[in-house]
């Protein structure tokens, strides 16, 4: 009979799924998760503890990345506590249903509003007609229904939720796409720090594996937040939209393969 030793990732291994994931969310705003739940499963995490660790290490690239942006003026906090608010409800249901809900239809769904969203944001950078001229609790409501939205696919999906806040907030609040990514930052603070808080009490946290790649991850994050910054917001906004437009692809492509289960 043979025994089945836990698994044990190499640290150097999580360093750079973590250094990957830190350009990824300082460059464009983004948790990360989406380049780090699928390298997380590639060095043998099963998908539900691949989900959950990656948006613990998503707090620390994030808060690394937020703080870069801020000291550039390139951040609406107010607004992106609000977005990251309606976050933390989003986030907490997400990760409640990860463990249980069939995800085929989601992912579907979800991959066809990011397609919309990346070939929005390639044609055109610019806020739809009108989305600056609205008044604050307009706003607030705006920024808190991202939040949900965003919040949700980050607890089902792993991922920060940036890809979702990114071109919602350039688009209907009117931000400039860095102010875009620099206030999805700290949304996603909240977001992920809600989404961890349920998957540590389901214990489909890898704490070991979540510290070193998003301690070194960090180091990425700041990198990258650098340089978007010193990139021209409007090549800005077509380097993501294409960003965006491949992870809908890959969504619609892994959704369509797998079969509808309950998990």
């Amino acid at each position: 009979m043979q025994s089945s030793a836990p698994l044990v990732v190499k640290a150097w291994k999580l360093a750079l799924i973590g250094v990957a994931a830190g350009l990824l969310s300082g460059g464009f705003g983004v948790g990360g998760g989406i380049i780090m739940v699928p390298l997380l499963v590639a060095v043998g995490l099963d998908r539900h503890r691949a989900h959950a660790t990656s948006l613990a290490a998503i707090i620390p690239i994030a808060v690394a990345g937020a703080v870069a942006f801020g000291l550039s003026g390139e951040i609406s906090l107010g607004l992106g506590i609000y977005v990251g608010l309606g976050g933390v409800v989003g986030s907490v249901l997400g990760a409640s249903l990860m463990n249980r809900m069939s995800s085929r239809s989601l992912s579907i769904f979800f991959g066809v509003v990011l397609l919309a969203a990346g070939i929005r944001m390639i044609a055109s950078g610019d806020s739809l007609p009108g989305s600056s001229d609205f008044d604050d609790p307009t706003q607030i409501a705006i920024a808190i229904a991202i939040g949900l939205v965003s919040g949700f696919f980050a607890g089902v999906a792993g991922i920060g939720g940036g890809a979702v806040i990114v071109p919602a907030t350039v688009l209907l609040l009117g931000f400039t796409q860095h102010e875009a990514q620099g206030t999805s930052l700290v949304a996603i603070i909240l977001t992920a720090i809600a989404g961890s808080v349920v998957n540590l009490r389901n214990r489909r946290v890898r704490p070991r594996d979540g510290l070193v790649a998003g301690g070194v991850g960090v180091v990425g994050s700041i990198v990258g937040a650098q340089i978007a910054l010193g990139v021209d917001g409007r090549a800005l906004s077509v380097m993501f939209g294409a960003l965006v437009v491949v992870l809908s692809a890959r969504t619609l492509y892994q959704a369509i393969r797998t079969p509808e289960t309950v998990v």
